[in-house]
């Protein structure tokens, strides 16, 4: 937006010429926008069956005591690994749109989080976090959050809270300045719900009796270390050109030895132009 300003009394005025200028303003301003109608009920639905069915394989597989213990109970780390389908949510032009505007065209993923809030659970991250945990802000986004409301958002569902503009201070803000200035997102089922890194947010309280779904992906600057090493977990599986292996980190990873390092530029494993 920076060549879409104009001189006004002594100050710059933002010229918003489309939806998506304005959605990258609210970025900037607010540290957060919610785009509806991105995924279809067929969509939503589908998303539900499966987030359902790989929660469930995932309490089967180590259990609910040991999950909550380690507070992950409801969260579901491996969906692009287990399921080509969640693969092609983390290149989604609706995505893109915005992370290739505010963090630029290689940024890489840091995570993708199959989120299940059931109902009359208090959730783990019920308490005002950044995903992007630091104490320091910068002039440009690091990390941005990528949403996806696979169930209604609401008061009644547990939506996410937030504080406006809490991305841009690295002091955390009194316990009543958060309480008197959070607002709870509102946002329809199939909606695209992005906020800044390092905003202040909470989980909400589930009370509709149902379970509240979502699926949260991070994308960060390429140098920035990934939640899982998900370019490991695809090592041999998939075309290393293709822009999935770019966003999955293949084009980031540190040389295992002095020997991978000494190749030709364009055989390294982190390549030139990536950050």
């Amino acid at each position: 937006m920076s060549n879409n300003r104009i001189e006004f009394t002594g100050m710059t005025r933002t010229v918003v010429e489309s939806e998506l200028d304005y959605h990258l303003e609210r970025l900037d301003l607010d540290g957060y926008t919610v785009i509806p109608d991105v995924l279809d009920a067929a969509t939503v639905q589908l998303i539900r069956d499966k987030l359902d069915a790989a929660n469930e394989r995932q309490i089967q597989q180590y259990g609910r005591e040991r999950l909550n213990e380690l507070k992950d109970y409801g969260v579901i780390r491996d969906l692009l690994v287990d399921d080509p389908f969640f693969q092609e949510l983390v290149l989604l032009p609706a995505i893109w749109d915005l992370v290739g505007r505010i963090v630029g065209p290689t940024a890489i993923l840091h995570l993708q989080n199959g989120i299940v809030l059931e109902p009359n659970l208090k959730h783990f991250q019920a308490f005002y976090h950044r995903d992007f945990s630091k104490d320091f802000v910068a002039d440009k986004v690091l990390a941005i959050n990528a949403m996806f409301a696979i169930d209604e958002f609401s008061a009644r569902t547990g939506g996410t809270w937030v504080v406006p503009g809490t991305h841009r201070v690295s002091r955390l803000p009194s316990q009543r300045y958060m309480d008197e200035h959070a607002v709870q997102i509102e946002a329809p089922a199939g909606a695209l719900f992005f906020f800044d890194g390092l905003l202040l947010h909470k989980a909400g309280d589930n009370r509709s009796g149902a379970p509240r779904r979502a699926i949260n992906h991070q994308y960060t600057r390429p140098f920035i270390k990934q939640q899982l090493d998900y370019a490991g977990m695809f090592r041999g599986k998939l075309d290393p050109e293709s822009r999935f292996a770019q966003v999955i980190g293949t084009w980031t990873m540190p040389p295992r030895d002095v020997a991978e390092y000494r190749v030709d530029p364009d055989k390294r494993t982190y390549r030139g132009g990536q950050g």
